[in-house]
């Protein structure tokens, strides 16, 4: 995905490719961050960069990204009129779980970045505490299990939409999602009109692992799992098996 700014007179394209920020109209980005710290001005583009990777490291940003599912202009508009406020007059309106100066930049990220990126910074986070063992503090573990339960249930809604025989009004199950650093994910209960309710648990890695891949949904099952081999990707589902009066779920995998 790419987008464009307004840079050294121009547009210069910004894209996000096989997990890394690429400036394409900046090849040589060692060499201009060099003529930078000798004094020279910093291209817009390097400066998205640079807070392109703040943002990974830092991942404040999370707490403002979590509950919004895909992109919203009025949201992103009041964002940026509170990001001026507390930067003028000290007043924080957002992300309250960071310090006042990590908030701006965090905030600045949040307005900077299309929010298809702020995915993907997100799925780069994920990935990086993934392999640290979940050594993450409690407040970003609380808003990845809250943009977890979130998109996970309106993927479940997504998946039962496709199941045949038809679910009625699929939004109105009961369903709970629970976050645990478990490597197998687990789902029960059933399908079966007014008695119907469904508990998934899922491992907060399934944000990268499986929605930021946009396999969520895939063949009209919901997806639990992905995990790759040398040659494939396989993802690991929920089938709903029964008859109209009833459905029960068990977990299978799918090889693509």
């Amino acid at each position: 995905m790419t987008f464009d700014v307004d840079c050294e007179g121009g547009p210069h394209d910004i894209t996000w490719s096989r997990g890394e920020v690429v400036l394409e109209q900046h090849p040589e980005v060692a060499a201009e961050r060099a003529l930078v710290a000798l004094g020279g001005v910093k291209p817009k583009c390097l400066e998205i960069l640079d807070l392109w990777e703040l943002a990974i490291r830092d991942g404040g940003f999370i707490e403002e990204w979590a509950p919004w599912h895909t992109a919203d202009r009025q949201r992103r508009w009041w964002l940026m009129t509170a990001l001026e406020r507390l930067r003028s007059e000290g007043v924080q309106d957002f992300l309250y779980d960071l310090p006042r100066e990590q908030a701006a930049k965090m905030g600045e990220a949040s307005v900077t970045l299309p929010h298809e990126f702020l995915d993907r910074a997100m799925a780069t986070v994920v990935d990086a505490a993934d392999q640290r063992g979940w050594d993450v503090n409690p407040a970003l573990s609380r808003h990845l299990a809250e943009a977890t339960r979130l998109r996970a249930r309106r993927a479940f809604v997504k998946a039962l939409s496709n199941q045949r025989p038809a679910i009625p009004s699929p939004a109105l199950i009961p369903f709970r999602c629970q976050i645990e650093l478990l490597e197998e994910p687990q789902v029960r209960g059933c399908l079966a009109g007014r008695d119907s309710s469904v508990e998934i648990s899922l491992h907060p890695h399934w944000l990268s692992r499986v929605w930021a891949r946009g396999v969520a949904v895939y063949d009209g099952r919901f997806t639990v799992n992905a995990s790759e081999t040398k040659d494939s990707v396989v993802l690991t589902q929920v089938h709903w098996t029964g008859n109209e009066s009833k459905l029960d779920p068990h977990i299978t995998t799918h090889q693509l």
